[in-house]
């Protein structure tokens, strides 16, 4: 039984592990930049380039600038102003492209409406 124990905890870390991998293979030095600067809680420069990437196709910063916009004031301050149609559009963008969090945002929108 102790053996079992022990394999649980070390599959859930080779496992997150092997997801960070994956997530890291995917994320583009300007994506990680903008990442960065998120969590340094520079919001206006990290909406800034997750736009800039959005724009350029990458599903990710579209539902992360999306989720940005859609919060706005209430999360991010004054560094960032609400604005749900474009929040909605950026969603849409990343949902069409499988990101899961942007169907998820979209369908949260669509039931309180």
């Amino acid at each position: 039984m102790r053996t079992r124990m022990i394999k649980r905890p070390l599959l859930a870390v080779l496992v997150t592990v092997a997801l960070g991998a994956v997530s890291a293979v995917r994320d583009t030095p300007a994506l990680v930049d903008a990442h960065t600067a998120y969590y340094n809680e520079q919001f206006d420069r990290s909406l800034v380039q997750y736009e800039k990437l959005a724009a350029h196709g990458d599903a990710i910063a579209a539902e992360r600038a999306g989720f940005m916009l859609l919060q706005g004031e209430a999360m991010y301050g004054k560094r960032v102003k609400r604005d749900v149609p474009k929040a909605q559009g950026l969603l849409l963008q990343a949902a069409k492209a499988g990101r899961p969090g942007a169907e998820f945002m979209l369908n949260m929108m669509e039931r309180t409406e």
